[in-house]
């Protein structure tokens, strides 16, 4: 007999079937640009992620996917990037292309100095095209002390920038009176961390679905308060700890790590006792896995280092996060506390929820142990 906790049992079950592969879990969408104008050379490292790159290099295409890809990317780095000084384009002089991690492609592409005089350099990155709508790609010009000229938001809508290049790389060595008209200042699209940070929390669907489940069994606003205290605590500290390459977990072992923390909660929702001293305990732990996940779009767009002043850019960006996790979660558990009000919430759908989470969650470990 269809009892109204089977109908949504099954109903959980469809709605998992038909919306997991569409829900990936992480935005796609970050990568990072950095170039650095040095005085015998521009060095332009990009990083990309593979999650990014299926439309441009379909994997049933390339079975040996990370080989064959980074040869690919080495052998057409004219295709990619682009750069001129003072309008005129030059030919890259070397390029090669590797993992820099599991699932992170680099490439690096080295071209001739600025001439004596050169007063501007266009960036023009040409694949951004091939990367997925709404991709955005950070992009970062140093000087050869390591001191940032520029930093912009690239993206198919505005795909080039124009950077100033300082005074000495402007100076003469000829005969030739240097220019007295200051070179023009450029318009700059700032990087916002904070809303990157904001975006990263909204997309993610996986830590989403985690704090979701841990609010599920949240009896009053005190529970609540200890459970997000706690995630956000852990997942503060291995963010900044991975952030900083204090601390490293491969993405394939997180990734999978974070599924299997969504199926446990899920299953402990169902399963287990709900002490709140054990679920704080609980959900500090996995905090921790969830903050190495969180840090892996700072590397992406190339922020493990100090070389891009991370302090401040890290801060903004776990602001944002923590900005847009605390609006989810208030928002989420004024729903749950209300619908707690009715006496078919605790025995029905907290289960078929709690189902629910449990599939997505080995949805994703599934596709991501095997994914690699």
């Amino acid at each position: 007999m269809l009892t109204p906790c089977r109908i949504a049992l099954a109903a959980a079950v469809l709605v998992v079937v038909a919306v997991a592969p569409i829900a990936r879990a992480h935005p796609e969408g970050f990568s990072g640009l950095r170039v650095h104008v040095e005085p015998d050379r521009v060095r332009a490292e990009l990083s990309i992620h593979t999650r990014d790159t299926g439309r441009w290099f379909p994997p049933g295409k390339y079975p040996d996917y990370v080989p064959q890809v980074t040869r690919v990317l080495a052998a057409t780095a004219g295709e990619l990037l682009e750069i001129s000084f003072d309008e005129q384009p030059v030919r890259h002089t070397s390029a090669r292309a590797f993992a820099a991690e599991p699932g992170l492609l680099e490439v690096d592409i080295e071209y001739p100095p600025p001439p004596p005089g050169t007063r501007t350099m266009q960036i023009w990155s040409k694949h951004l095209p091939q990367l997925p709508r709404g991709h955005q790609q950070l992009l970062f010009v140093f000087d050869e002390n390591g001191q940032i000229l520029l930093e912009e938001t690239l993206s198919t809508d505005q795909d080039a920038a124009i950077c100033d290049l300082p005074a000495q790389t402007a100076t003469t060595t000829s005969a030739t009176a240097p220019s007295t008209t200051p070179p023009p200042r450029r318009s700059r699209s700032r990087i916002s961390f904070f809303l990157l940070g904001v975006e990263h929390i909204v997309t993610g669907y996986d830590h989403l679905l985690f704090l979701a489940a841990l609010l599920l069994v949240c009896k009053t606003f005190r529970e609540a308060a200890a459970v997000i205290t706690f995630f956000t605590v852990a997942h503060s500290i291995t963010l900044a700890l991975a952030a900083l390459n204090l601390v490293r977990l491969s993405g394939w072992i997180a990734e999978p790590a974070i599924a299997a923390s969504i199926i446990y909660v899920g299953l402990e929702n169902l399963f287990g006792q709900h002490r709140l001293a054990w679920r704080a305990l609980v959900t500090f732990g996995f905090g921790l896995v969830h903050g190495l996940g969180f840090a892996s779009v700072l590397r992406e767009v190339g922020l493990g280092s100090t070389q891009v002043g991370l302090t401040m850019p890290l801060l903004k960006f776990s602001a944002g996060l923590e900005s847009g996790q605390l609006f989810i979660a208030a928002v989420t558990l004024c729903v749950l506390l209300t619908l707690r009000k009715r006496t078919s919430f605790e025995r029905r759908w907290v289960p078929a929820l709690s189902v629910l989470i449990s599939l997505a969650g080995a949805f994703w470990l599934v596709e991501r142990l095997v994914s690699g």
